[in-house]
């Protein structure tokens, strides 16, 4: 990156302009004193008569109001001006570079006559640039803002769970379902590891055969193109994965405009949990195996009697009895055999056969709205109101049939609809005034083809493939009823078995990623290449050597320079020992709150896996990084992750003589923190995320642009601490 002509500064700035100005006042001090011993000797060299310890003791007097006014002097002008001109520097450079539209304390300015108002009206002229050149912007990307909430919608409301990665495996987006069929919260973020969180070997085959297929352009001409077919597993091998890798391409960026060649860039995975599926098909399978090898048995046995008995040979009584037992056994017991066959067949195509969820009531309405030949009926609707599963589609199509023949065959125009359930099932009754359908007629009308839209299929396989049946009945009162048992369902709103209740993730994208590569050596890093976890702590008291623990631990991900309010980490914690007063007025957890809060022993490690191996950042780092090492022996978790302290780079930034508070800093750089919030970890990690990012701005502006650049100016300042006896 090319530096901007003067941004370079050095880091002692504060030191060395007020080391300049006293200087000044330092050579007028000492020149007076000079000036005013040279004469006093000079006078003594020309009369005898005056004494020379006189001339000394008032040339001393002399040089000591000379240099006492000298330094009066310096002191008023570092109070009027030095300083002044460092607080109206740092107000600038927030405002240059962390785009801060705070307005300069009052009285910062005073003694520097026409500069204070200069400064209100630079100050003003960039903000309300700013704000011009903002509105411009939101103007031009309202469309793309529109197209990337579409896109958002798509993504949460579609059934598979969909991952893009870049070529290094890590995740550039993701949508809700994903983390709902993986089973994970936090261990899944953009910037993180996709094999985090599922086996890698199968994507990494199905990768290198996409890249194959690439390299030699096979793609062109193959029936998948760049996508082929995986199976896979989460990490801890719970749950089967079944779903697609796509290849990625885009264009080489090094190579000349207009001849850039094509290149793989990342990949897609659409997949779904096949978990239960695969459990039941090996069950089938096996089921299966298990009756076609008996039945084969069986019809082995049969041949043998039935050679026996056709060989016209003599048979004693008593083998022609054991042969008619044995031929009518094996004859049952195929009987069974094929009903279990048949049992099977239905589950299979039941299975098979997509379900959903439909409230009653809905269904019911769909049927009266179907109307596909046009009657004028009148149909009335009613009964419980439950949760059925079923093909919706077909169902309605079904019952539509049976309203319209039965209108015709009895020449009615008047029926009821209801639902009604019992303690098994719910039955979905069609009834009108009028004698029953005769069963032949019902079994033919069942055996005609239904909507083409439905793939041709007839009202009997609407019945198997819902492992149901239908018949007809007399109701009472001179009325009948067309009966179809359904199967009810208690809603589980989890959506898949085991998931967690998740938060909206309102960022859960950034495709900048497809191009950012972080150098093997991360202290040669950039600052914005990296990924940051920024943590807080609140805690029972100061003295983590003194007994003091955790009470909440929180934390928020910093990607790509930008803060994921939706990736964060919360966690209240049961420090084992009451929580004083003084510490819960501050904080606000109290002894109540935090009683059924699990131990750190549980939180830490599921903190660890959050931070993974990001660059840990928090204000007064020491402080929180103290209590998480004390735990090291009885959790076993060891954060071994770079540290950085916005304490020590604000101080690098502003001078240590400033005041480097998080609320200090947070209103410099106009973050906004709810008085909720305040004394919260999460509410302080969020803040101290937004300083940090602030901070980056000015760092970059001050030649500060690596890890390593960023170490070396946090050590600097925490010398000059130490050496101050603040740390």
């Amino acid at each position: 990156m090319s530096e901007r002509p003067g941004s370079e500064r050095p880091r002692s700035e504060s030191t060395g302009l007020r080391l300049r100005f006293f200087l000044f006042f330092a050579l007028i001090g000492i020149g007076g004193a000079l000036a005013v011993i040279g004469a006093m000797v000079l006078l003594a060299r020309q009369g005898e008569a005056l004494r020379l310890d006189h001339f000394v003791l008032f040339g001393g007097a002399a040089a000591a109001v000379v240099l006492g006014l000298a330094t009066w002097v310096w002191l008023k002008f570092d109070e009027r001006v030095a300083r002044p001109l460092l607080a109206v520097a740092n107000h600038l450079r927030a405002a240059a570079h962390a785009r801060a539209e705070r307005a300069m304390p009052a009285g910062t300015a005073r003694d520097l006559g026409p500069l204070g108002p200069a400064v209100g009206e630079l100050t003003a002229a960039m903000a309300e640039a700013r704000r011009e050149v903002d509105r411009t912007i939101a103007e031009a990307t309202a469309r793309t803002e529109e197209q990337r909430q579409q896109l958002a919608t798509i993504l949460r409301d579609l059934q598979q769970g969909v991952v893009i990665c870049n070529l290094e495996h890590q995740v550039l987006l993701y949508n809700q379902r994903a983390l709902e069929i993986l089973h994970v919260a936090g261990d899944i973020g953009l910037g993180r590891s996709f094999f985090g969180v599922v086996t890698a070997q199968p994507f990494r085959h199905a990768l290198v055969r996409l890249a194959n297929r690439f390299s030699s352009g096979r793609h062109t001409d193959h029936p998948d193109g760049l996508a082929c077919l995986v199976i896979g597993a989460t990490k801890l091998g719970n749950y089967t994965l079944k779903g697609r890798v796509s290849l990625t391409v885009g264009r080489d960026p090094a190579g000349p405009e207009g001849e850039r060649a094509e290149r793989p860039v990342g990949y897609v995975v659409i997949f779904e949990d096949v978990t239960d599926e695969l459990a039941a098909g090996i069950w089938r399978d096996r089921m299966l195996h298990d009756v076609t090898s008996d039945m084969r048995q069986r019809i082995a046995n049969l041949g043998m009697i039935g050679d026996l008995l056709t060989l016209g040979e003599p048979i004693d009584a008593d083998e022609l009895a054991a042969a008619r037992e044995a031929f009518l056994a094996d004859g049952r017991i195929l009987a069974e055999r094929l009903d279990r066959l048949d049992e099977i067949s239905s589950d299979l195509l039941s299975s098979a056969w997509p379900m959903t969820q439909v409230h009653s009531k809905t269904l019911l309405d769909l049927i009266v709205d179907r109307r596909s030949e046009g009657r004028n009926l009148a149909v009335e609707t009613g009964g419980d109101l439950v949760w059925l599963h079923c093909d919706s589609a077909s169902v309605v199509d079904l019952v539509d049939r049976l309203l319209n023949r039965t209108a015709v065959h009895a020449g009615i125009t008047t029926f009821s609809l209801a639902v009604t359930r019992n303690e098994r099932r719910a039955y979905l009754d069609l009834a009108w005034v009028g004698a029953p359908v005769p069963v032949r007629e019902l079994e033919a009308w069942l055996e005609e083809r239904l909507d083409e839209g439905l793939g041709a299929i007839t009202g009997r396989d609407v019945l198997n493939r819902h492992k149901t049946d239908l018949w007809c009945e007399p109701a009472g009162d001179g009325g009948a009823r067309l009966r179809l048992p359904l199967t009810t369902v208690a809603i589980d709103t989890n959506r898949s078995r085991g998931a967690v209740r998740l938060e909206s993730r309102p960022e859960f994208y950034d495709f900048d990623l497809f191009g950012r590569s972080v150098p093997a050596d991360l202290g040669e890093a950039p600052l914005r290449a990296l990924t940051f976890v920024v943590f807080d702590t609140e805690t029972t008291g100061l003295e983590p050597s003194g007994g003091d623990k955790i009470v909440q631990l929180a934390g928020v991900r910093i990607v790509n320079g930008r803060l994921l309010r939706g990736e964060v980490f919360n966690s209240l914690v049961h420090p084992g020992r009451p929580i004083p007063s003084v510490a819960a007025k501050v904080h606000g957890i109290t002894d109540a709150m935090v009683a059924t809060a699990d131990p750190i022993g549980a939180v830490l490690p599921r903190f660890h896996r959050f931070v993974g191996d990001a660059v840990l950042v928090a204000h007064n780092a020491a402080f929180d990084m103290k209590f998480l090492t004390l735990e090291q022996d009885a959790t076993g978790v060891v954060f071994t992750n770079p540290v950085l302290d916005t304490v020590l780079l604000g101080a690098a930034v502003f001078g240590a003589e400033e005041s480097l508070t998080l609320d200090t800093l947070a209103e410099r750089f106009d973050i906004r923190i709810a008085s909720e919030e305040r004394h919260t970890a999460l509410g302080d990690a969020l803040a101290t995320g937004h300083t940090l990012l602030k901070l980056l701005d000015l760092l970059e502006a001050a030649g500060v642009r690596t890890l390593k650049q960023a170490f070396e100016a946090s050590e600097q300042q925490a010398a000059i601490r130490r050496a101050q006896g603040k740390y």
